[in-house]
């Protein structure tokens, strides 16, 4: 074997391994990976959303991060809400820009609620960052690349890496690979983490005027493919939460904001870490989610 024809065989060898690699990944991950099969489950449920279920119902697509995986419980807040449909679509690690992105995404593959209700924190709102490869991947239309890095300040060697793992599943899910491996090997790491609270640096409230101009901005996104908009803050342990000042500065800008808890309002026992809510939080958090949201947003009002 001459020197070229080594090249071609290895070149060769290079190309099958990574695409065993993305094969197995798109093949395999979903099965392997309770998290992963949670998300493509919930992914095809909000991208074919259409204005009214079947049973005439107003559809409500609830997004947001971990905060929402375990403030709400499904099941519940369905029943409690007769005359709607909700659809939730929780990924972990994401703040205000995947969701600005991921939303567009979404609309541009016809999704077409008739609510979308954004559940995050005033934190995360004013979050610059994205959940990196993961959000290129998953919640990134390639036509928003620039745009996204822009927004996300990001370099041009980020910029190429997103670029790539939108192309790819492989490069995409390698973060949710490894956490898959770490549950393997880990398996007692959830318990663990109920042991450890949750602290950030104070939020100052004169950054809600920031955080209300960008809910105006998603609103404005929303209203252009006929939904209404709202943002949900889960309970905040801590009493000096900027969530109530956002309430009035989004008001001012007619954008709804529903705050069924007052920061500190929730008890320390409903939180898992002071940052997440256990089963019992989640329980009545759900409970007054539902009252304020069909206050809010009453039956077939729920389009701009």
């Amino acid at each position: 074997m001459n020197p070229t024809q080594a090249i071609v065989f290895l070149l060769a060898l290079v190309c099958c391994y990574l695409c065993a690699l993305e094969l197995a990944t798109r093949l395999l991950l979903p099965r392997l990976s309770h998290t992963q099969h949670r998300l493509a489950s919930d992914y095809l449920a909000a991208r074919t959303l259409s204005r009214k279920w079947p049973d005439g119902s107003d559809t409500v697509l609830i997004v947001g991060n971990s905060l929402l995986v375990d403030a709400i419980d499904r099941t519940d807040l369905q029943r409690r809400m007769p005359g709607y449909h909700t659809a939730l679509y929780p990924v972990e690690s994401t703040t205000y820009l995947d969701w600005y992105f991921g939303l567009r995404r979404l609309f541009s593959e016809g999704s077409r609620p008739s609510l979308v209700m954004l559940t995050v924190n005033v934190r995360h709102v004013l979050s610059d960052s994205t959940n990196g490869e993961a959000f290129a991947r998953s919640m990134m239309r390639m036509s928003d690349l620039m745009d996204v890095s822009r927004a996300a300040k990001l370099n041009m060697m980020s910029t190429s890496t997103y670029f790539f793992a939108n192309l790819s599943e492989w490069l995409g899910t390698r973060a949710s690979i490894r956490n898959v491996l770490l549950e393997e090997w880990l398996p007692g790491a959830p318990l663990l983490v109920a042991h450890f609270s949750t602290r950030a640096a104070a939020v100052p409230v004169t950054a809600t005027r920031l955080a209300a101009a960008r809910l105006q901005k998603m609103r404005d996104l929303c209203n252009s493919y006929g939904a209404g908009f709202a943002l949900l803050i889960p309970p905040a342990l801590s009493a000096g939460d900027p969530a109530s000042a956002l309430v009035k500065e989004a008001g001012q800008l007619n954008v709804t904001v529903l705050l069924p808890f007052r920061p500190g309002e929730m008890p320390p026992e409903a939180f898992a870490d002071g940052f997440h809510l256990n089963p019992r939080g989640a329980a009545r958090f759900t409970e007054r989610t539902a009252v304020d949201l069909r206050r809010a947003f009453a039956l077939s009002q729920t389009r701009p």
